[in-house]
């Protein structure tokens, strides 16, 4: 076997992988779970046993949808943390950024379809806790410049989140309906002298837990856009 045999298989592997990953993203947000994998293998363009070969059952494939959205999304909230723009424009990127690449959000709260025991890990994912962490760094810091009222929780921004990258229009008319809302919250997360108290909203514990098997998961099929 020459030494360009392997890397090629190599090459080969990732790229199946990355295959079985994209179609079973479209399947899950399309579908369902409840799918046969040879759906998922079929549109992936290989064979049922190079998906076995990837993944050892549908609930390891689709926890690997589930960890890519959720590096998606810690990415968008890495770089609102990162920003040197003001804390409120920081936050809007984080925002636009979800609402660009919804078709790509397979996550519980963000309506990723389940049957009863949905296929998704007991435990939140590691990331979930870094999101919420990166988004209160940037609410910490526009408290502390004045310009983001003090009750304002990174929970909040992840439901704000979930539900304006969770369409429930067709693609173009959610697109200009959710960037409205988006501006509308982010206006609302302003500091104003005489801003009413916040209602009481999610714990961060409690956040945690609706993302999760615990609670049942996200139980509705995303409506097709």
């Amino acid at each position: 076997m020459s030494p360009a045999q392997p890397a090629r298989r190599r090459s080969d592997a990732v790229a199946n992988r990355a295959a079985l990953l994209d179609a079973a993203e479209r399947v899950l947000l399309r579908d369902g779970p409840a799918v046969p994998l040879d759906v998922v293998a079929r549109e992936a363009g290989v064979g049922i046993a190079t998906l076995y070969r990837n993944f050892a059952d549908r609930e390891e494939l689709y926890a690997a949808v589930v960890h890519r959205s959720y590096e998606l999304v810690a990415a968008l909230a890495q770089e609102a943390e990162d920003s040197a723009a003001p804390p409120l424009d920081a936050l809007a990127g984080f925002l636009h950024g979800l609402l660009a690449e919804r078709h790509h959000l397979a996550l519980p709260l963000l309506g990723a379809p389940g049957p009863p025991g949905p296929p998704f890990a007991d435990e939140a994912d590691p990331l979930g806790a870094r999101i919420s962490r990166s988004l209160a760094a940037v609410l910490k810091r526009g408290v502390g410049d004045g310009s983001i009222r003090p009750d304002a929780t990174a929970a909040d921004l992840v439901v704000t989140g979930a539900m304006l990258a969770h369409a429930q229009l067709p693609s173009e008319a959610w697109g200009r309906a959710a960037r409205r809302i988006a501006a509308l919250v982010l206006d609302g997360l302003r500091a104003r002298p005489d801003t009413a108290p916040l209602p009481d909203g999610l714990t961060g514990t409690e956040l945690d837990r609706v993302m999760t098997r615990g609670a049942g998961g996200a139980t509705a099929h995303r409506p097709r856009s």
